[in-house]
């Protein structure tokens, strides 16, 4: 804590060795602790001697007792009975991490399905011999097993690559010295545009006849928060603009910085905190029974947060920095352009990454469209090959029936229609 808050500490010395120390030190957790002396007892080295000999040394392939287990990715299904007996031989953290999740998400689960679990203390009572009765459990209303599944793992830290990281320490090198200004003498381009415009609006203010359109184009001075924001803002674009970036507002007002020809969208404001308020006269003249006798509203805290807004920012680099009152703002502006200039070639390499995945869809795309239409194809050569075979069985029907026609007797000079049974045949 001392060296925290920049307090002087010294290092006491390293006394020297005490008799029978052996160096280098060897920490092993696969061997035996030897078991010290106790207090107030002479050792007889005879008696010593014996006890060294006969104490088992670890094997050298024995499994280390001190490994952290694994913990359970998988679900387990226990009965109740089961469970009951558990808890009351097991505390609750230790038998919580053999199922993967919390002693409270193990408490929880026990009293959904009302198994009695030792108290609070129990434990310690239990060392001493002082332990309460077991609650015995009360009955189920039907057999069923009880599946306990483990909490999903937080996700890995992202570690940022060793060239963004070596642009990170040398921009926060660079910053170290960055001071913010006491007054803007030559504010950024953002900085005075926002002034020009304040001005123009208390212009037509001053200019405005009608109090209902003064109302409107009224801006008010600005207060000690707004001009802080500006000096941070101003010295922050500066440095970014040093480093190669560029700062500019877009539509809307937002602000945007474009670090190694990549875009970045953030904001900076004031952080806001909910606070009960009480009702007015007005407000009690017209709140029902049932209203209660304070409002909510959000009220200024007077610390600022820069805030990243783009979405595709990458992962290992904050996205957010809150001022307090040990840490303000002007302390973290180096951190925050070290941010920004690590996060171009990490966005640049971001931006490659999706244009190739986007490359491999389209080409993905384009050989299942292929894929479809060669099967299309087929299928429509299939069914007219079906109906080629199809009228090639009807036609030799009609042959037969023909040959059959012609066979039989019958008068050609037959008037069948308008027709004779030659021409017919014909």
């Amino acid at each position: 804590m001392r060296k925290e808050f920049g307090k002087p500490t010294e290092q006491p010395p390293l006394p020297p060795a005490p008799p029978g120390c052996l160096e280098p030190l060897v920490l092993d957790p696969k061997k035996q602790r030897i078991a010290r002396k106790p207090k107030h007892v002479t050792a007889d080295p005879a008696t010593a001697a014996e006890i060294t000999q006969n104490t088992p040394e670890a094997a050298p392939d024995a499994p280390a007792r001190n490994l952290p287990k694994l913990r359970p990715t998988e679900p387990t299904t226990v009965t109740r009975e089961e469970l009951y007996r558990a808890v009351w031989a097991t505390p609750m953290s230790r038998l919580a991490e053999q199922y993967g999740i919390s002693g409270n998400g193990l408490a929880k689960i026990c009293d959904r399905e009302d198994i009695p679990y030792p108290p609070r203390g129990y434990w310690a009572k239990h060392a001493v011999g002082r332990a309460p009765k077991q609650t015995s459990l009360p009955p189920a209303n039907g057999a069923r097993s009880i599946t306990i599944r483990p909490t999903p793992l937080p996700p890995p830290i992202h570690e940022l690559p060793l060239e963004a990281k070596q642009l990170a320490d040398k921009a926060r090198a660079n910053a170290s010295t960055l001071v913010v200004p006491e007054r803007l003498l030559r504010p950024h381009a953002v900085i005075a545009f926002w002034l020009a415009e304040h001005e123009e609006k208390k212009r037509r203010s001053r200019n405005e006849r009608d109090p209902w359109s003064r109302r409107l184009y009224g801006t008010g001075e600005f207060t000690e928060m707004d001009r802080r924001k500006h000096r941070l803002l101003d010295a922050l674009f500066k440095a970014i603009e040093r480093e190669g970036g560029k700062v500019a507002q877009g539509e809307r007002g937002v602000l945007f910085a474009v670090v190694s020809g990549e875009k970045v969208e953030f904001q900076v404001r004031e952080k806001l905190k909910q606070k009960r308020r009480p009702l007015t006269e007005d407000e009690k003249r017209w709140r029902s029974p049932s209203d209660n006798g304070w409002k909510n509203e959000l009220a200024p805290t007077g610390s600022l947060v820069l805030e990243i807004k783009t979405w595709q920012w990458p992962a290992g680099l904050p996205r957010q920095w809150l001022e307090s009152e040990k840490q303000p703002m002007e302390a973290m502006l180096p951190d925050i352009l070290a941010a920004f200039v690590a996060a171009g070639p990490l966005l640049v390499q971001q931006r490659k990454d999706r244009e190739a995945a986007e490359r491999e869809r389209q080409l993905a795309e384009k050989r299942r469209y292929e894929e479809q239409q060669r099967r299309k194809r087929d299928s429509n050569r299939w069914r007219k090959f079906r109906e080629l075979s199809h009228d090639w069985h009807e036609l030799g029907k009609a042959r037969d029936f023909l040959a059959a026609l012609r066979s039989m007797d019958i008068g050609s000079s037959a008037d069948i229609d308008g027709n004779s049974v030659g021409e017919w045949i014909a």
